[in-house]
């Protein structure tokens, strides 16, 4: 067999040429392969011998010669005169995208090898194309016994073009952002990670894909427990979002998409009893997610409860352990950074994009005869983030950080003040009230006035806002404005 090599990244070519040196008739690389080729002790014909040429332009022009092509697109082996290539090793130049390195961002931009790479995958009847290290270890094994076969050579030709389209939407993602110009096309770039035993419902098939980082919930590094489903994902990445807003320790009990307790206090262990008391029957069956490495003792509080996903950005060993008791618990680590890339969601027949939500606003003004005591300022910024995470239209009771009723996916705002209200009882007395959006009727205020809310943080913009603001005046409730709209749909 005749193979090309022609690669930036070198690692474990030298492994896998081992393992099939009794394979090997001839083997042409570029320049810098072929040096260090021969350093490894490998006999190599340099791709110069073919062409007629040493590298161009410092090396921006190597392999781009009709010789080169004719040997890797033959139809058949006679066709290719007297130069036939069987395999093609080729990885690509690394361009990440937007560096703010413009020169830097040009000269990654690999030319040759994806034409390599697509001409060798386009004659898959005749070339084996690997286009990663990745597949190195596989196709040593297929080659030595002889089994490399259409069907090999057609799903390594699928991943070779999947890289290359990979590739080309980094750049074009990249060199956008870099030249600040808007795009007229949006590519959407996943990994497959693993097929999801069933989608929403039982009866839908669902995967996950990632954007290869190490980043996020899709890229989680799971310590224990069943396979994630579709529904427990979207759960873990509401409530690691969530989470991501608070900087003092944290406890976020995610369900549907919906917090129903979350906590802040100095203490983890008693910010984990609190939101979960907060709404203990709603909790049964939830994601937890915890902004601080899971001690021992919160390990024990968990033990006795269902939960079905914890995520964290680091555990204690003997937590871990204790946690590794129960055996369907899921348990992500996840590294704790804020994404700040574009967000999106299908529709049919197309997809919404747009920049992430931030719940952080510019001013808190003050719009009602009596102000609120700096206590009470801290818990309406607490629930004001909680709010910004629940569902639409969102109402969210808090009080010491710790929320006490959550209203939310209602479409009357004034019935997610009630349900917020009822799930708080007693406990809604005393307690702050954040709502996502403006009130459009003063009867709002009503409500809360009787369950006890103490103040209230809200956007305002409501034609009624005056209306609103008188009603609050009557109750002696404090009202901020935010001016800035949180809805989650």
């Amino acid at each position: 067999m005749n193979f090309l090599i022609s690669v930036y990244n070198k690692e474990g070519l030298t492994d896998f040429l081992a393992r099939v040196k009794a394979n090997i008739d001839y083997i042409y690389a570029t320049g810098g392969t072929a040096k260090f080729l021969e350093k490894n002790g490998y006999t190599v014909r340099d791709t110069s011998e073919i062409t007629g040429f040493s590298d161009l332009l410092g090396g921006r022009v190597k392999t781009l010669h009709p010789k080169i092509y004719a040997a890797l697109l033959y139809r058949e082996k006679n066709e290719a005169s007297d130069l036939h290539f069987d395999v093609l090793v080729s990885n690509l130049y690394p361009f990440t995208g937007n560096t703010g390195n413009e020169n830097e961002m040009i000269e990654n931009i690999d030319i040759g090898g994806v034409s390599l790479t697509r001409a060798a995958a386009k004659n898959y009847k005749n070339v084996l194309v690997l286009s990663s290290p990745d597949d190195y270890t596989e196709a040593a094994e297929i080659i030595s016994s002889g089994k490399n076969d259409a069907e090999y050579r057609k799903r390594m030709a699928l991943k070779a073009f999947a890289r290359m389209a990979e590739y080309d939407a980094i750049i074009y993602n990249g060199l956008s952002d870099l030249f600040k110009i808007e795009k007229e096309n949006f590519f959407v770039v996943g990994k497959k990670g693993e097929r999801l035993r069933y989608g929403e419902n039982p009866d839908q098939e669902g995967f996950l894909y990632s954007d290869g980082s190490a980043y996020g919930v899709a890229n989680a590094e799971k310590l224990n427990g069943k396979e994630l489903s579709y529904n427990n994902i979207l759960d873990a990445d509401s409530a690691f979002d969530t989470a991501l807003e608070f900087d003092e320790p944290t406890v976020v009990v995610m369900k549907h998409n919906t917090p129903s307790g979350v906590s802040s206090h100095n203490d983890i262990v008693n910010a984990f009893k609190r939101a979960w008391d907060a709404d203990s029957e709603s909790a049964y069956g939830s994601v937890i997610a915890v902004n601080r490495k899971v001690p021992l003792d919160l390990a024990k509080e968990m033990r006795h409860l269902f939960i079905e996903v914890l995520i964290a950005p680091e555990y204690d060993e003997y937590a871990l352990s204790e946690l590794r008791k129960k055996k369907n618990l899921r348990i992500l680590r996840i590294p704790w950074i804020r994404d700040q890339s574009m967000r999106y969601r299908s529709i049919s027949n197309g997809l919404l994009v747009q920049t992430p939500m931030a719940s952080s606003f510019k001013e808190l003004k003050l719009v009602t005869e009596k102000g609120a005591d700096s206590k009470t300022i801290d818990d309406l910024l607490f629930a004001w983030k909680v709010v910004a995470h629940s569902r639409s239209n969102a109402i969210v009771f808090a009080k010491d950080k710790t929320t006490t009723g959550i209203g939310a996916g209602q479409t009357s705002r004034v019935e997610s003040v009630r349900i917020a209200m009822e799930r708080s009882g007693s406990r809604a007395d005393g307690s702050v009230m954040a709502s996502d959006a403006f009130f459009p009727f003063p009867d709002s205020i009503d409500v809360a006035a009787k369950a006890g809310i103490k103040a209230i943080i809200q956007p305002g913009g409501s034609i009624r806002d005056e209306e609103v603001i008188k009603k609050c005046n009557e109750y002696g409730i404090p009202m901020y404005f935010t001016g800035k709209r949180v809805f989650l749909h």
